[in-house]
């Protein structure tokens, strides 16, 4: 009988110590988990870098397409909106006025040429008469 309630004795240190390092192991797990997840991914930091270069290009073809702009001073070549541009090409297609469409006349075919007619002596292909 004394040995089984020494038994009985050490099997709970053993449960405690079991379910301390059970928690141990979760909380460890826990902390890699949110730690793996504050680290920023290559492919995220590459996106982000794409979206801010799209960014900055479309920011860029916006001012051009929006404002004056000086093309080449030198030769004093000027960039307009394209608003603008699109009202003055309107206009000067307005201004055009077409000539009417006269009649089509269809080229004119060349006249038949007599065509020889087979002489009776000739041969035919393949050697036969």
């Amino acid at each position: 009988m004394a040995e089984h309630q020494q038994k009985g004795k050490s099997s709970a240190p053993m449960i405690l110590t079991g379910l301390v390092m059970i928690l141990l192991f979760c909380g460890f797990v826990i902390f890699l988990v949110s730690q793996g997840q504050s680290i920023p991914n290559i492919e995220e930091v590459h996106a982000q870098t794409r979206l801010k270069n799209l960014a900055d290009l479309n920011s860029e073809n916006q001012k051009v397409l929006t404002q004056y702009r000086w093309v080449d001073k030198s030769k004093g070549v000027v960039g307009i909106p394209i608003d603008r541009a699109m009202d003055l090409v309107l206009v000067e297609l307005q201004s055009i006025k077409p000539h009417a469409a006269g009649p089509v006349n269809p080229p004119a075919a060349p006249p038949p040429q007599g065509s020889p007619s087979p002489s009776p002596n000739t041969q035919k292909p393949g050697g036969q008469q």
